[in-house]
């Protein structure tokens, strides 16, 4: 059981980053979820969790950058005490032909999935 813990989870509004939220939630987690901008599922990701009992926020960031990244953790531990566990769930996806990929496709890519990891990490 995870009573007690506070998770953060990045991608936390959609697919995994949900899945991985709310079982954390079932647990007793506390969770913090980050999202991108899809804040109609972020506030039905929070509500599933809440369900199981537990706090439960949600933090609009862009996890690819630096500053955002290092003031949302402030936010998250301001707000909930602590960070136990960290999940960098969120991801994005370009896909294209090499061939066909324009350079901005490619950046944003490992901005957001190699980037963004090491943002929350560091912070």
């Amino acid at each position: 059981m995870l009573s007690g813990k506070t998770a953060l989870i990045t991608g936390g509004s959609r697919g995994i980053g949900r899945a991985t939220a709310i079982e954390f939630a079932s647990q007793g987690a506390d969770v913090a979820i980050i999202y991108a901008g899809n804040e109609t599922a972020a506030q039905e990701t929070l509500d599933a969790c809440r369900e199981k009992g537990v706090r439960a926020m949600a933090y609009k960031c862009d996890v690819s950058d630096f500053a955002a990244a290092k003031e949302t953790v402030a936010k998250v531990k301001a707000d909930l005490g602590r960070i136990d566990v960290l999940v960098n769930s969120a991801g994005i996806t370009r896909d294209k032909l090499i061939a066909m990929m324009g350079e901005e496709d490619f950046d944003s890519v490992l901005d957001v999935n190699l980037k963004g990891a090491f943002n929350m990490i560091k912070h």
